[in-house]
């Protein structure tokens, strides 16, 4: 169920000057079922959905991240200039995921339409298949996806889609169109997934820059990833919070001991959200009940921090 956001950001306020403003002072906003002529900008849209996590048999409690992770957005300072900044509100999954789903990507094709960034902020991973889609639906055509992560995210959806199938879900779509599937999975671990996971990867043509890569041979991780951006139109970017070593995301559906560590991190991600090539953004399983001293969500902020910052100076570099 779609419901504008029922309440207001609030934060800390320095002043009223452009230079004083957060991002509390800058949001506006929006029903994306009644919205009218809006100048183009970033528009964050929450998707309240345990139910994937549910049924691939982790740890409930993603539904609460996307007013989690806001709050942390609440009194970052605004370095944007003009750039508008809307806030959608949210998709509720109330048991029915698959309809959460639809209705979710008929609001991305809206915010597309619309010329808006969209910032989705999940949710389990079942979230990034209906953004993609809603890319899909607005310009008829699937972007290349790079998602970090320690899975694939590409079992068997036959019983109903999880937050475990998304990118399966593509690939198969893909297929069905006689389109070439362009996906790249960074941070994959093999204690992570079974050797099926692997096959079914390579049966699709998936490409993936494992942790050992990663971690030990950062050149060649960083050329691979180039190599893959340099073959891409539009790149939709996708996070599933797990990817990061536990001691930086305790707060997600399976915590990653053997994770990646931030500056591993910054390095794969910064060549992508600097590529210019981004047209979609989602974050997915940052679980607050699980999250110890909300460092989960709070990284999450800084993650959509930098996601607007980049966007900002890619697309909208006119309003700065």
């Amino acid at each position: 169920m779609y419901k504008p956001l029922g309440y207001r950001w609030s934060g800390r306020v320095d002043g009223d000057k452009e230079e004083q403003l957060r991002w509390h002072q800058v949001v506006e906003y929006i029903d994306l079922e009644r919205v009218s002529d809006v100048k183009p900008g970033i528009c964050i849209i929450g998707f309240k959905s345990d139910e994937g996590v549910k049924r691939n048999k982790g740890r409930a409690g993603a539904k609460e991240a996307p007013d989690e992770i806001r709050k942390h957005l609440f009194s970052l300072p605004w370095h944007f200039g003009s750039v508008a900044l809307y806030d959608a509100g949210d998709v509720e999954c109330l048991g029915d995921l698959e309809l959460a789903q639809d209705e979710l990507k008929s609001l991305v094709s809206v915010i597309h339409g619309k010329k808006f960034f969209p910032i989705i902020l999940g949710g389990g991973h079942e979230v990034a298949y209906p953004s993609i889609k809603g890319f899909y639906e607005n310009r008829g055509k699937i972007p290349s996806i790079v998602n970090f992560d320690a899975h694939f995210d590409m079992r068997d959806y036959s019983s109903g889609p999880t937050s475990g199938t998304s990118f399966r879900q593509i690939g198969d779509f893909c297929k069905t169109r006689g389109e070439k599937f362009k996906y790249c999975c960074v941070g994959i671990q093999k204690a992570s997934n079974t050797k099926e996971l692997f096959d079914v990867a390579k049966e699709f043509g998936a490409k993936w820059i494992d942790i050992e890569m990663i971690r030990f041979n950062p050149k060649r991780a960083l050329a691979e990833l180039s190599a893959f951006l340099d073959e891409s139109m539009d790149v939709h970017l996708t996070i599933c919070s797990d990817v990061f070593a536990e001691y930086l995301a305790p707060g997600v559906s399976a915590p990653q001991p053997f994770g990646l560590q931030l500056t591993e991190f910054l390095n794969l991600f910064y060549l992508v959200v600097n590529s210019g090539k981004l047209t979609g953004f989602d974050i997915a399983e940052v679980s607050p009940p699980l999250d110890e001293g909300f460092r989960t969500s709070n990284l999450a902020a800084r993650i959509v921090f930098k996601v607007v910052e980049a966007v900002c100076l890619t697309k909208f570099k006119d309003l700065l």
